[in-house]
């Protein structure tokens, strides 16, 4: 609710994709900052403290925002500094809640939990969105803020009241060594930069088709703050199916690289289709049959990088994950944004999922990328092997 209604008003406020983009640049961007840090700190202290504190911040920022738009004084530069502020607070939260899963639901079961997490990340993106625009088309933009802000209390009590098992001490050292260990064993991993290789392709050209969505709504299909709310809701929904109904089918899949490449593919060619849609039913078919793999893309790939991590390693190799797949969003979705100002929006999301097609195509056909499968291993130590 809270990422619609921040969209809507930045665009009403500025009417330029160039705002959009500056905005999911400064909400990406600590990913890249802070991503040497966010791993081992998870790794070293407690995750579930770390969860309490991050929410109560994302909390209050969620608050300001409906203040500042109920008194009728929020300009675009706040907007910046808080999408910023709440995008640091993600990129801690994310990391450690990532490896919570994966501690509460122990190795065998990592993949199982992490697309039950999905699962339930989807339904808030099928039913929030709706609901945001629904609120701001009929009362107005505050409520949607009011509301993020209160069902964060629901999230903290639940956080308050799990029990989480109590880590073993590790020896202290630097975030920037912890990082670099991070590092050097996604190094020794091939399989593992393929997949962050696929993974990055979609986070760079298709995450960035997201933050377009309010100009696309507006200016291509004429709508107005519902339209947008059905568009993201329909990626929601089909982000759900995917996870639940199509990804059974990819993790039977033994070439796990075929299996997160094609779903690139998938979402680029639905993301072309969409550039030309001019009609808000055949836009809503284009974000639901696109989410179907761009959602299996995410959730396959940090479900085996997970899978594939030693336990005391999982929270660094999840931030050396997101920092490498989320460094270069940021980039992108000031350029995207800016060349939708330049070219058009429909234009530019055409751009976007002709290269997802065309990279991830030719990446496919590399004959060693299809010898490489994952061989998981559960030996005492709790390390993972790749071949």
């Amino acid at each position: 609710m809270q990422q619609t209604a921040q969209a809507w008003v930045v665009w009403e406020l500025t009417h330029k994709a160039t705002a959009l983009g500056l905005v999911a640049f400064l909400s990406q961007i600590p990913f890249f900052i802070f991503g040497p840090w966010v791993g081992s700190f998870s790794d070293r202290f407690d995750r579930r403290k770390i969860l309490l504190i991050t929410q109560v911040l994302a909390m209050a920022f969620a608050f300001i925002l409906a203040f500042l738009v109920q008194i009728n004084h929020l300009r675009v530069w706040h907007i910046y500094v808080l999408a910023f502020l709440l995008g640091t607070v993600t990129a801690f939260n994310t990391t450690a809640e990532q490896a919570f899963i994966g501690d509460m639901a122990g190795a065998p079961n990592i993949k199982k939990a992490i697309a039950l997490n999905n699962s339930l990340n989807q339904v808030t993106r099928l039913f929030g969105p709706a609901i945001a625009g629904w609120l701001i088309a009929s009362i107005g933009v505050a409520p949607s803020f009011w509301y993020n802000g209160i069902s964060i209390i629901v999230s903290i009590y639940c956080i308050a009241i799990i029990q989480s098992k109590k880590e073993s001490e590790r020896p202290k050292s630097s975030g920037i060594k912890e990082f670099k260990e991070g590092l050097a064993f996604f190094h020794s991993q091939k399989l593992l930069r393929l997949i962050i290789l696929f993974a990055t392709i979609q986070a760079f050209f298709g995450g960035t088709i997201v933050q377009l969505l309010p100009a696309f709504s507006t200016v291509v299909l004429h709508g107005n703050a519902s339209t947008l709310g059905s568009l993201v809701g329909s990626a929601g929904a089909g982000a759900l199916v995917g996870i639940v109904i199509v990804l059974p089918f990819f993790q039977r899949i033994k070439r796990p690289c075929v299996a997160i490449g094609s779903a690139v593919i998938w979402a680029g060619i639905w993301y072309v289709v969409f550039s030309f849609a001019r009609i808000q039913p055949l836009a809503m078919l284009c974000q639901f049959m696109a989410s179907l793999g761009a959602a299996n893309v995410i959730t396959l790939s940090i479900g085996l990088a997970q899978e594939l991590s030693p336990p005391n390693m999982r929270a660094r190799i999840v931030s050396t994950f997101m920092m490498i797949m989320l460094g270069l969003q940021p980039v992108a979705s000031y350029l995207v944004g800016k060349g939708a100002d330049l070219v058009g929006v429909s234009k530019m999301m055409l751009v976007n999922g002709t290269i997802m097609v065309l990279t991830s195509s030719i990446l496919i056909t590399i004959p060693a990328l299809h010898r490489l499968k994952a061989i998981i291993k559960t030996p005492l130590i709790g390390h993972r092997m790749v071949s």
